[in-house]
Parts: C-alpha cells; structure tokens; sequence
C-alpha cells in the first residue's frame, strides 16, 4: 500500500489529488454537505452581520445562483485600469505557442487574450474592489467562512471567429468544493460584445454533471431557455455567480469585451501555482487571510 501510495503522489501531488478528487462529486447536495464540513473548520469573519441588501444578494446566489451587485467601480477608475493595461501584453492559454502580444495585435486564431496575475495585481483599483466589504460580506455568508481569494482573471474576448471555442460553450466550473466569482465588466458590453450568460438555478440541478463543453441546445432542453440570463450593460457592470451553475461568455460579434474577475473559495484551487506579489505588502488593508495567495504581507 505504501508503494502504491508513493506512486500516486508522484502521479498526483497531494494538492492536485485533492482537486481531481472534488471533481469526482458532481451531485450539488452532496458537494454542498461536504463544503459545508469544510468551511466549519476554516477561519471565520471577526463581523458576520449583513445589511438587507447583501442578505438579499446571499439569498439570490443560493436560489438563482447569481446575484447582481451595484457598481463597484467608477469611470474615473477603470480609465486608470485601461490607461494602465495600454503596454501591457496578453497570451492565449489555451495556444501558448503565440507568446505575448499586445490585444490590438493578437493572433487572428486567438479567442480569450488574459493578462498575466502579476499585471492583475498591480493594476489600479482592481483589487480593492475584489475585496469590497459587501462582496466580501455577500461570500462569506454564503460559504460559510472567510474567503480565499484563489484566482484572478482579467481578458479580452475578442471579435473575428464564426465558432466558439472552450468556455465559450456551456459549462460547469468544477474548481473547488464550493466557490463564487465576481464579475466586472471594464467595457460596455452588449449583444454583440459577448455578454456572459448563466442558466438560471443549475447550480443546485443534479443533471448534465458530466466535465464537458456543451451546445447551447443540450442545456437549454434540460433547464430552459427561458432561464438563460443574458448579462449585458455598461462598463461598471458587477455581478456574483456561482459558476457550478452553467454558464459561457457569448462568442463576440463586433465588439470586444474586457472583464475582471476574482475567484473566492473554501481552499487554494490545486492545480494552480500562486506567486505572491510584494504590490501587496505596501496594502495595510487587504485582509491578509483572505489575500495570502496574491501576498507577501
């Protein structure tokens, strides 16, 4: 057994076992109960008290799986992220083989062109608002403990393709036990800039549980397309999601979007490999529990 056991941890470091083990439970009920035996062993918020209008996000996240949030960010601010990101390149993870490139200049077969986390972490304002007291509020209580920030993610999806790739097709999220994202939009986004869309309450439906991509016809004939939500508006737009539920960015049409995103879960997602960044010693008011993984603090 013990031979056995070393040849798995060479295959599997202990921490991608625990991820690929999570992905195995695909029933919501049970991936709940088993967060919920998770998160009362974790650290938990000095002030737990919400306001009725974060209660009402937390009610809306358990039951519709998404819950939309009043502007965070102003204009002001994100022309200091857009003016910031201007010599800052992106890549395409899924073909690495392009290298950096600035947005205006990605490859023709690029899709999603996402900045790396150290140009995320020293952007202006970005995450300050990841760490907002009503979002932070909004998360704990619906996790059950203090969050931990465990990925950041700020792309382009751009115009100039006819099919979809990745998540630009249906999909569950299956990154952790249990976690919520925030999502903000830096540009206007509309029909035709690939809005996100989410089915409203799969998160808690125990049907198509498989780890696939899937067509817009298979999900609407399981959950409705009547509750398929279609996330448009202008720049500033904020909204929490809990994307166990399914849930794709629109391939864009004629307009490229850019959206921000902070990923809040009971553990470190596994598979990832997290380099603090010193931008976060000089930070006195980030939570460093909840901002250990982006800080050196």
């Amino acid at each position: 057994m013990n031979v056995l056991k070393k040849a798995i941890h060479r295959v599997y470091p202990p921490k991608h076992l625990a991820f690929y083990l999570q992905r195995t439970v695909l029933n919501p009920q049970r991936r709940q109960s088993i967060a919920g035996f998770f998160a009362s062993r974790l650290p938990k918020p000095a002030n737990q008290a919400v306001s009725q209008e974060e209660e009402r996000g937390v009610q809306a996240l358990e039951t519709d799986g998404f819950a939309m949030l009043p502007q965070l960010i102003t204009p002001g601010q994100i022309a200091d992220v857009m003016e910031y990101l201007k010599d800052k390149e992106c890549y395409d993870r899924w073909k690495p083989q392009f290298g950096r490139f600035q947005v205006d200049q990605a490859p023709p077969q690029c899709h999603v062109a996402p900045y790396i986390d150290s140009v995320i972490v020293a952007a202006p304002h970005l995450l300050e608002i990841a760490n907002h007291p009503s979002v932070l509020a909004i998360v704990q209580k619906v996790l059950g403990c203090k969050p931990t920030i465990s990925n950041l993610g700020l792309w382009w999806s751009l115009t100039g393709h006819s099919k979809p790739e990745e998540a630009e097709n249906y999909h569950r999220d299956v990154d952790e036990w249990h976690f919520i994202k925030l999502f903000v939009y830096l540009t206007d986004v509309t029909e035709n800039s690939g809005p996100h869309k989410f089915m409203r309450g799969s998160h808690r439906k125990p049907k198509l549980l498989p780890i696939r991509r899937y067509q817009d016809d298979e999900v609407h004939g399981v959950f409705g397309k009547g509750n398929e939500m279609v996330f448009t508006g202008k720049a500033g737009t904020c909204f929490l999601e809990n994307t166990f539920g399914f849930h794709k960015g629109q391939l864009p049409i004629s307009e490229n979007r850019l959206v921000f995103q902070a990923q809040y879960s009971l553990h470190p997602i596994g598979i990832y490999s997290y380099e603090p960044s010193p931008q976060l010693e000089k930070n006195a008011q980030l939570d460093r529990y909840i901002n250990r993984l982006y800080s050196k603090a």
